[in-house]
């Protein structure tokens, strides 16, 4: 793992790197910001280089493992007993007693389930542990972090708790984890991951030290798609371009087909505009862009037509350069679509998505959304374009 392995994050990395130079490590760290930009990547890494037998010096200054050391190893695969990884876990077994530890209290399925997203955690440090019905970190697990502090270290280093999704501690387990960071401990550290700060409690969070976690930048971002998954270019612009600075949210993309959907909205739209009898075939579209569509899906859809109008707006008002615009593999249909309409008000159009995103967000009826959607874009073009009726191209994409 180590700090090089972490994308981005230089900001913390030197912060982190000072404190290992000056031996000024805190007794607790709340690593916290945005969903999928790495904060456990950032944890376990920092657990890696505090138990590195060769740590060694990079030439931005910034202090990283060797990767090689059978210490380094052992944390790579989340096994090392300086390093306890606490998450979720389902309920126990109703046969299970007081002092077991959270792990045998599962049940032999959960434990199963458990094992391999702990496997795939150690594979990729931004995958996200999902569980059945794991909502919360239970007293069991925090009695545990309180038998294994008071029990002396098998071996040298520095022992590190990294708790991932902190705040799903509920208020048993947080009562008890607090009194385990009221005592003094030597040579601990504990680490907490969160993308929901305000729902730690403040008594917590004040015995922490708070570390903010930039967003990825877009560059950095797409490069760890071209080199982590292979993708081209022009795949790893445009899942960058939806997954605003989040990694764990680019790789969630990865499984849907981008290219499609984007079709399938840019489809909508055309159907929307068209001369005259478009009401039919509009919610023929709609009804086939919008099947077993969640509601992520369709806050994804609307993104991406949000990402193609915005590329419509460069294209005829800001620049005759193609280097502004993300959709690169569709610069001719963007071109041809924004000459028909070069008085659009493309503000109040991209202003309007993104309160169409907000009602999806807020559970109203997605059909309901995505029609009115198209209406209020046709509206718009329309207004705009007072040619349109007689002139507007019959196929306005492609």
């Amino acid at each position: 793992m180590g700090f090089s392995n972490v994308i981005a994050q230089q900001r913390v990395k030197a912060m982190l790197s000072g404190a290992i130079k000056s031996g000024a490590i805190a007794h607790a760290y709340c690593f916290y910001g945005e969903e999928g930009i790495g904060k456990d990547a950032l944890a376990i890494s920092l657990a890696q280089i505090l138990n590195c037998n060769n740590p060694i010096s990079v030439s931005d200054g910034t202090v990283d493992s060797c990767g090689k050391c059978k210490n380094c190893l052992d944390i790579n695969r989340l096994e090392h007993p300086n390093l306890m990884f606490i998450t979720a876990l389902p309920a126990g077994k109703s046969t299970a007693k007081l002092e077991d530890s959270p792990l045998l209290q599962l049940s032999e399925e959960n434990l199963a389930l458990y094992k391999e997203e702990i496997s795939l955690k150690a594979e990729d440090p931004y995958h996200s542990i999902s569980l059945p019905n794991a909502q919360t970190i239970r007293i069991a697990s925090i009695r545990d972090i309180k038998k294994q502090v008071k029990m002396t270290a098998t071996q040298d280093g520095r022992r590190v708790f990294i708790l991932s999704q902190a705040e799903r501690m509920n208020m048993e387990a947080a009562n008890a984890f607090l009194k385990t960071l009221e005592e003094p401990h030597d040579n601990i550290t504990f680490i907490l991951t969160t993308s929901k700060k305000d729902a730690l409690p403040q008594t917590i969070l004040s015995r922490c030290q708070q570390v903010y976690c930039d967003i990825l930048p877009q560059t950095d971002l797409a490069h760890a798609l071209i080199d982590k998954h292979g993708m081209s270019i022009t795949e790893a612009q445009l899942i960058q371009a939806f997954a605003q600075g989040s990694y764990g949210r680019a790789l969630a993309f990865m499984n849907e087909d981008i290219q499609s959907m984007r079709s399938d909205i840019i489809d909508v739209l055309r159907s929307a505009l068209k001369r005259k009898h478009y009401r039919l075939d509009l919610m023929q579209q709609l009804e086939h862009a919008i099947a077993d569509k969640d509601r992520t899906k369709l806050e994804l859809m609307l993104r991406m037509l949000a990402l193609w109008l915005r590329d419509c707006h460069y294209a005829v008002n800001v620049s005759d350069s193609n280097d502004g615009i993300m959709n690169s593999d569709q610069v001719e249909s963007i071109r041809k679509f924004a000459s028909a309409f070069p008085n659009a008000d493309y503000h109040s159009i991209l202003e309007m998505i993104e309160s169409s995103i907000e009602q999806i967000r807020r559970n109203v009826n997605g059909s309901l959304v995505m029609f009115t959607t198209m209406m209020a874009c046709r509206e718009t073009f329309l207004l705009n374009t007072k040619e349109f009726i007689d002139h507007a191209p019959t196929d306005l994409s492609r």
